[in-house]
């Protein structure tokens, strides 16, 4: 089971420019921007780090909405996060 202390882990690495996936690729998770799978989807250091912020603040709106910016970003660029569709 993944707990919360483990995310937070994974955020600091992330923002730090280690992109890291907790657990099994298709059960685990994926840093927010999918850069542990996916490199090329890494986000600027600066979009990391206040995505960390925001997290860490629970301000859930804000960072939902980055979420879904990531998300957002990954669609645009035809790929899936198990691999290319396009």
């Amino acid at each position: 089971m993944i707990e919360a202390k483990d995310y937070i882990e994974q955020l600091q690495l992330w923002v730090d420019g280690n992109s890291t996936h907790i657990g099994e690729v298709k059960k685990g998770i994926c840093c927010p921007d999918f850069s542990c799978c996916l490199p090329e989807l890494k986000a600027p250091k600066e979009e990391r780090e206040l995505f960390q912020e925001l997290y860490l603040t629970e301000q859930d709106v804000e960072y939902e909405g980055m979420l879904m910016m990531f998300l957002g970003r990954m669609l645009s660029n035809k790929i899936n996060v198990a691999g290319r569709i396009g």
